[in-house]
Parts: structure tokens; sequence; C-alpha cells
């Protein structure tokens, strides 16, 4: 079963919130069994995992309401957010992993799921993307790093959607506000957390 907080929020937020439902669940349980042999979330997060893993990370699809944008989540590892976003509706998503490992277990998810998305199992400088609308990472990089790793891939249209911890103030400084607007919105999981978006000037 899924905790009622995760199950509440499907029903409020999608439509077919019965499909979104089976398929986070599927995942879960696929998630779960992989995890006995590689490490895609940590062992202490599992007792609380719909909500530190699934509510948190699908919360940011509020910040994304073009579902039919070119979307890319960057070092996705175990899918978070990627696979999560592929479940309720996104289809020009792009999964960025460079581990051979965790590549093949969300080639799995994305057959068992039928999920519509891209995994490309390479480093983040070797993926030739452009135009992309939503780039989305969590855990994966500061800030800084992040704006530079994607600088080819940005127009002016562009948005980052990163889900952050108690450390993105400082991580912040580091934008240059001649290039970038950004806002930060509270997580409904953390009140140490934080959505940031990013819209290239």
């Amino acid at each position: 079963m899924l905790e009622p907080t995760l199950e509440k929020y499907c029903k409020d937020h999608f439509q077919n919130s019965s499909d979104v439902s089976a398929k986070l669940l599927e995942y879960k349980k696929l998630l779960l069994d992989a995890n006995r042999n590689m490490n895609l979330i940590g062992k202490s997060t599992i007792d609380d995992f719909d909500q530190r893993h699934f509510l948190d990370c699908v919360q940011i699809h509020e910040h994304m309401p073009e579902k039919n944008k070119l979307t890319v989540d960057l070092g996705t590892g175990a899918g978070l957010p990627g696979v999560l976003l592929s479940i309720i509706g996104y289809k020009n998503l792009h999964l960025v992993e460079k581990s051979p490992k965790k590549s093949a277990f969300l080639e799995s998810c994305k057959l068992r799921l039928g999920l519509d998305c891209v995994i490309h199992n390479q480093p983040l400088a070797e993926v030739s993307l452009s135009n992309v609308q939503y780039i989305v990472a969590r855990a994966f990089a500061p800030i800084s790093k992040i704006l530079n790793f994607t600088k080819q891939m940005v127009t002016d249209q562009s948005q980052y959607v990163l889900l952050k911890g108690r450390s993105y103030l400082e991580e912040i400084k580091s934008v240059s506000n001649k290039s970038f607007n950004w806002n930060d919105f509270p997580s409904i999981t953390s009140d140490e957390s934080r959505i940031i978006v990013l819209q290239v000037k």
C-alpha cells in the first residue's frame, strides 16, 4: 500500500489517480527489490519511503505545467524524480544516469511500467540535447555546477526545477542575478527543504 498522504496527493492532483497509484506501487516494489543488491536509496530512508522519496519528488510537477515539453532529469539514479514524472504523464522526458547498473535498472522499470522516456547511460557532458524546457535534479550537484553542466541545453525559455536541502541559500549565492531569476518554494515533505525554480533571463 501507499501511504495515505501520497494516495491523497495523487487523488487531488491527477485525473487518472488510480492508474498513477498502481504504477507508483509497482515502481516502489521494483526499487526496493533492486535496492537489496545496489545502492539506489539509503536504507535508513526505507521506513519513510513514500514521503521521503515519492511525495518529495512528485510535488515538483506543480512548477512544470507543460507536460509535453522537453524535460531532462540530471543524475536520476533510481529514477527520482524522472520515473515519477513519466508515471504522471510527462512525455518528452530524458533521464541521464552514468552508472551502467542504475541505467539497467531504469530500463527494466521503463519496460515493466510501460514508460515513455529516454534513458541516457552516459556522463552528462556527453549528452547532446538542446532547447530544453525543464531541467530537474535531486541530490545531484551544487546549483553552480548544474548551471555549468547544462549551458548548451538551455534557451531563454528554460527553467531549472531543483530539489534542495538546507544549503540552498549558500548555493544560490553563486548564481548570477544578471543571468537568472530565481524563486524558492517550501517543500511539502520537509521544513528544511526547498524547491528552487531558476528562469534563464
